[in-house]
């Protein structure tokens, strides 16, 4: 066999033998709804189970799906927090208002200064609140202050660990904070000159994830150290999974997904800047936002091993009696690929075998 023909079955086999890694998981539409009204903040819980919007029209719950359960039309909270199973809901703004799944208000608590931004933990039974007066807060579901501390510039994103056992703020002067559970102020990180807009953490802290108002976007991990650096124009919020192994970043073309060394783990491709986007804590839901429309996505293994996972529905008994159903099934589109649909080395490695061919030749 001579070595053209060679070259050529090495190119052939590297697309059956060496797919690319990334092509195993793809991202599948599960929602998509033109809501008609101003969407500023997104969050998913933790299981993936429950997702929901706040804006010009209130609060939204919504299934994973995307089917509203229902929607409290007060205009005073912009910021969300889930709890790790969607039982308990946390809103800021002009207060705080913290109630259960079903509507039920736990707390609602009238504060000095505006609310920033809130965060719960996983089993919903501490809230850090960032408010606009430089001071963090830590409050029980039912509104009881556990404590409060001063910040040196205002914090204006806030996220907390799953246990709660560490907090991190973005301040208006650019830097990311690091909180203990007991608000002691741990290490800062200068990030940018601008507001770090969006901030998220793994459990235990183990990857830290910020950004910043003019796009500048970092990994950092518990110590304070940088893990990667980068940056998403128009970053439109960050998010990572509980194992802190994926990190995801909104930005005006969509969404990217990295390690938390920066290697890429593909993307999603929207076409629309995104103003908020969440992510559940294994990775397999992503919502988002362009202020008008709700997107949202799950993974579909592909492989030969495992069956695609069907589009899960949360029981009709478990949504509120008092909610609007939203009566028209969200679309399901044709999956889009995370991954390049090329696996690079093996065509790399066939094309040089085929240069020297051609160079011997010559």
């Amino acid at each position: 066999m001579n070595g053209r023909y060679t070259a050529i079955i090495i190119l052939f086999l590297s697309f059956l033998l060496f797919p690319s890694a990334v092509m195993a998981e793809e991202w599948v539409p599960v929602g998509i709804d033109q809501t008609a009204v101003r969407i500023t903040y997104a969050v998913v819980s933790g299981d993936g189970a429950y997702g929901a919007f706040v804006g010009n029209a209130g609060i939204m719950m919504l299934t994973a799906d995307g089917a509203e359960c229902w929607r409290i039309p007060d205009r005073r909270y912009r910021s969300l927090s889930l709890s790790g199973d969607g039982a308990v809901l946390a809103a800021g703004g002009d207060g705080i208002l913290v109630m259960h799944q079903n509507t039920t208000v736990l707390a609602a608590l009238k504060t000095k200064n505006c609310v920033n931004d809130l965060a719960i933990t996983a089993d919903g039974s501490r809230i850090a609140v960032a408010l606009d007066d430089e001071t963090l807060h830590l409050y029980s579901p039912k509104g009881d202050l556990v404590w409060s501390v001063d910040t040196v510039d205002d914090l204006i994103s806030v996220a907390i660990c799953p246990d709660g056992t560490y907090i991190v703020g973005g301040t208006s002067a650019g830097n990311v904070v690091f909180f203990s559970d007991a608000g002691e102020e741990r290490w800062t990180y200068g990030l940018s000159r601008k507001p770090v807009t969006a901030v998220a953490l793994s459990d235990n802290a183990r990857t830290i994830a910020a950004a910043s108002a003019d796009g500048t976007v970092a990994l950092l991990s518990r110590a304070g150290s940088l893990l990667w650096s980068g940056s998403a124009p128009r970053a439109g919020g960050v998010a990572v999974t509980a194992d802190g192994a994926t990190v995801a970043i909104a930005d005006q073309k969509g969404i990217r997904f990295i390690q938390r060394d920066g290697t890429s783990e593909g993307q999603i491709t929207t076409g629309d800047a995104s103003v908020a986007t969440a992510m559940d804590g294994s990775g397999r839901r992503i919502l988002l936002t362009d202020g008008t429309r709700i997107k949202g996505f799950i993974t579909k293994n592909t492989g030969p091993t495992e069956e695609a996972p069907l589009i899960e529905r949360v029981p009709e008994e478990t949504v509120s009696t008092i909610a609007t159903a939203h009566t028209q099934s969200p679309p399901v589109d044709t999956p889009v690929s995370t991954g390049t649909p090329f696996p690079i080395f093996p065509v790399v490695a066939a094309l040089i075998i085929s240069a020297r061919y051609v160079v011997r030749r010559l």
